[in-house]
């Protein structure tokens, strides 16, 4: 009678086999067990707060472009300071988020010549204040145009018309956002 060296042929009933699987699931048990939980800690003191999460409003408002563009980023911040607070927010929680410059033309151009006039001041603009620095910028030209649903003049050339829309960090607004 030969020995198989502690070796034994397998057989082929399911029996052994029940064994091995109860063992395969407690042990998949334990993994999924011990990757579910969540160790949590506080922020160290001194790290940086969770950046804002921001919407962008669709209620728009114009601001006139100053004549002297590069000292005119006073009275662009005045003007966007008054809508925000008639809003009822805070300069914190809102800023500018999107501004379309629209370039003004006389009566023998296109409106082409008027938005082309719009791009060669957007440098200017921003650089006249820190508050149009990061923000999308477009242009277009155009005599008129509907802001908030008033029929706004943009003027002949060499006339300017900034429609700005803000951004938000609080609750979810409740706009219109058909017109």
């Amino acid at each position: 009678m030969s020995r198989g060296f502690g070796f034994r042929r397998k057989s082929n009933s399911g029996e052994e086999g029940a064994g091995w699987i109860y063992a395969d699931l407690f042990l998949a048990l334990m993994i999924v067990g011990l990757g579910s939980a969540a160790v949590t800690t506080s922020p160290a003191s001194g790290s940086t707060p969770a950046a804002k999460t921001f919407q962008l409003s669709c209620a728009e408002f114009s601001v006139r472009v100053p004549g002297n563009i590069r000292s005119g980023g006073p009275a662009i911040e005045s003007a966007v300071a008054a809508e925000i607070a008639k809003r009822g927010w805070s300069p914190e929680s809102s800023k500018p988020g999107l501004v379309i410059v629209m370039g003004g033309f006389s009566g023998s151009e296109s409106p082409g010549a008027g938005d082309n006039r719009a791009q060669g001041i957007l440098s200017q603009l921003r650089a006249s204040t820190p508050l149009l620095q990061q923000v999308e910028m477009r242009t277009a030209g155009a005599r008129s145009v509907r802001v908030n649903g008033v029929a706004t003049t943009v003027g002949g050339a060499g006339s300017y018309l900034m429609v700005t829309y803000l951004l938000f960090s609080g609750p979810q607004l409740q706009e219109d956002c058909t017109r």
